[in-house]
């Protein structure tokens, strides 16, 4: 071995042990705001006797675009330790809207609340980590030891099975073999024989940013709706005159979550991972770009603006029309964000009686975007689906109208065993996250072969 061959091994050597020794704590490596239980530990800090190992980073970084500091998880593959010439294509996964900051559920009742309630209900950017527990599944899904679709759903029901020890799934969800059924039976191979061969998925690191409540979106140049946020600490730390109380029982708060240009500032974080990070190096250049419900139109509309930053698209019951949800009522007194990005508001009057810009909905809607592009048939790179029971009718006609305009037939998943029912719920979303993993392989499988 070269000494050059040989230094490299002994230093990667070395991190191995302290990793799986627990002693290695990379700068970011931990949550900043939530407290490491169980589930954080597991994923961030496993241990020597867990069988699975997962390897996962918190990064935080100052965005100049939001004027304060941003969180961000990233999952990076297997092998990312042992294999130190190996790059990988990268993963973006946007989260949906959070309701429970809005005080629509009745949580939030002041800012030290607020504060508590986003490591509680694990929303934002840890949704995809801890809820469509998208690392445990993109790893069984990458694993070479898995030869068959059943040796896939095997491997997932034991990942579930250990993850269940640690507190990681909910007292109401599924148990840990109905998940890996779900999973695989039902949405990545249904009906199918199990013991077909499996092909493991291209290894991509997988990056899940903070979006806030933003949209994914610049905001309309009108009054603002909020009061500028001053706190620019991280774990979206706010003051009491920074709170928002026009929800539907003025004691209740609305945590600021709308303010700024969030366009720009996801822009910002894919510059800052591939320039900034401890991972930059290791990064391909090729990207995809995906998310769920808010995070689906984020998504869609940002990779349909930015066609030359990423290879691969995705929306699981994603907001493909914006322009059905103009002057609702009901819309801009629970989701008065929606309003401050897209809207303009009557100084001294509730949000009910602001209305929207529909020149900035129009810029922004996904379907105006692809229909100006002149797409009219389904690209290989985009993959969308809606549940049967979304529960919302501006999601499914926004889906069903985005078919049309594409030629496709029906991608409505009916209600399955174990998946939820097909609602707009994270049993859902996770069921089909294999899904949605392999479509983002494929897209991406060409351009890693020729790097």
């Amino acid at each position: 071995m070269e000494p050059k061959n040989r230094k490299r091994f002994w230093i990667t050597l070395f991190i191995i042990v302290l990793i799986l020794t627990g002693s290695f704590k990379p700068i970011g490596a931990q949550p900043r705001c939530c407290s490491e239980g169980p589930e954080f530990s597991y994923f961030l800090s496993p241990k020597p006797f867990q069988r699975f190992q997962y390897l996962v980073r918190h990064e935080t970084f100052f965005s100049r675009q939001l004027e304060k500091e941003k969180g961000f998880f990233v999952i990076l593959p297997e092998d990312f330790l042992q294999s130190p010439d190996a790059k990988y294509p990268v993963l973006f996964l946007l989260h949906g809207y959070n309701f429970y900051r809005t005080g629509m559920w009745w949580k939030v009742h002041s800012p030290e609340r607020a504060k508590r309630l986003l490591c509680e209900v694990k929303e934002e950017e840890y949704h995809w980590l801890f809820h469509e527990e998208i690392a445990l599944i993109a790893y069984a899904m990458t694993d070479s030891k898995n030869r068959t679709y059943r040796d896939l759903e095997k491997s997932l029901e034991m990942r579930f099975q250990e993850l269940s020890q640690y507190g990681g799934l909910a007292k109401r969800d599924y148990d840990p073999k109905e998940i890996a059924q779900s999973i695989v039976s039902h949405n990545l191979y249904p009906g199918k024989d199990l013991s077909d061969s499996f092909r493991p998925i291209q290894k991509m690191v997988i990056v899940l940013p903070d979006g806030d409540n933003g949209f994914y979106t610049d905001e309309n140049e009108g009054k603002r709706l909020f009061p500028e946020t001053k706190n620019g600490k991280g774990c979206d730390d706010f003051y009491e005159g920074e709170a928002f109380n026009y929800s539907l029982f003025p004691f209740l708060y609305m945590k600021p979550g709308a303010l700024g240009k969030h366009e720009s500032y996801f822009l910002e974080v894919v510059r800052h991972v591939e320039s900034q990070t401890p991972y930059r190096e290791r990064l391909l250049g090729s990207r995809g770009l995906g998310g769920f419900s808010m995070g689906g139109f984020g998504a869609v509309k940002l990779g349909l603006k930015y066609p030359d930053l990423f290879r691969s698209l995705s929306s699981q019951s994603g907001l493909l029309d914006i322009g059905l949800l103009e002057n609702k009522w009901m819309l801009k007194m629970i989701m008065p964000e929606f309003l401050e990005v897209f809207g303009r508001l009557e100084p001294g009057q509730l949000p009910s009686s602001s209305s929207l810009d529909p020149k900035h909905i129009h810029a922004n809607n996904p379907l105006t975007l692809i229909e100006k592009k002149g797409i009219n048939q389904l690209p290989r790179w985009l993959y969308f689906d809606y549940g049967s029971n979304e529960g919302f009718d501006a999601i499914t006609d926004g889906n069903k109208i985005f078919e049309r305009q594409l030629r496709e037939g029906s991608h409505q998943i009916p209600v399955q065993s174990f998946n939820g029912k097909s609602g707009h719920n994270y049993q859902f979303w996770r069921s089909r996250s294999a899904n949605m993993l392999q479509h983002h392989s494929d897209a991406l499988q060409k351009v890693f072969r020729e790097k």
